[in-house]
């Protein structure tokens, strides 16, 4: 018996492949697949029905506190929108 898929691991070890190890995301995802004894078009079915069962884990930081939170929360980011269309400050350049 196989065991059972881990769709998030299977896409952050693919994203560390890809991105922290400069692979092609193609030979990420495969050999990400290959760690958990699949191959790569049966892992991406599993993503494929995951996300249309709505039980994807994909595309979540699950260890953030500030996960679902809208930036207007957050400290240091313009709350007002309004703000974003002010002039930038200007800067003296000697010539």
């Amino acid at each position: 018996m196989t065991e059972p898929f881990d769709i998030y691991a299977f896409e952050e070890r693919a994203a560390i492949m890809e991105f922290n190890g400069g692979l092609s995301r193609f030979e990420a995802e495969t050999r990400a697949a290959r760690a958990q004894g699949r191959s790569r078009w049966q892992a991406m079915l599993e993503v494929r029905n995951a996300d249309r069962n709505g039980n994807s884990q994909g595309a979540q930081d699950h260890g953030s506190p500030m996960v679902g939170h809208h930036a207007d929360h957050l400290s240091a980011v313009q709350p007002d929108p309004t703000e974003q269309d002010g002039s930038l400050p200007q800067r003296d350049v000697q010539t």
